[in-house]
């Protein structure tokens, strides 16, 4: 900042400083609105849900998911009914987690070794050991 001699020019580096003190405390303002916008729950939990949902990978997990809880389902009505006791229906939600494991486990084992996909019975007599 250069040196002051005059009263006028002390009045107008006064202008000057409060006009950008003014600038600054706007900027800061609406910076601080934008941070707590940002922080409110509800748009964490929004921003947080959108960049999971985006991923592929994400979307895929959920169908396999899908899949194997409904086959699993399908499976425990099957082989319990509706009028089993609780042993049977002990046993068959047991066989529906099973068959739910079983079929996420597996859609898992394809997608990791995507490059040996090929049909049943080549899968099965294949000689690989991975």
């Amino acid at each position: 900042m250069k040196k002051i001699h005059k009263a006028e020019e002390l009045k107008s580096a006064i202008l000057e400083l409060e006009a950008k003190k003014i600038v600054t405390e706007e900027a800061m303002k609406r910076q601080f609105h934008e941070t707590l916008e940002i922080f409110k729950p509800s748009n964490i939990v929004k921003n947080t849900v959108s960049e999971v949902t985006a991923s592929p990978q994400f979307k895929h997990n959920i169908l396999n998911l899908a899949l194997g809880l409904g086959v699993g389902l399908i499976t425990n009505k099957i082989t319990v009914g509706r009028k089993a006791g609780l042993l049977a229906r002990t046993l068959g939600t047991a066989l529906q987690f099973g068959v739910t494991s079983l079929i996420v486990k597996n859609k898992a084992n394809e997608e990791t070794v995507g490059h040996k996909r090929g049909g049943l019975f080549r899968r099965i007599f294949s000689r690989s050991t991975s």
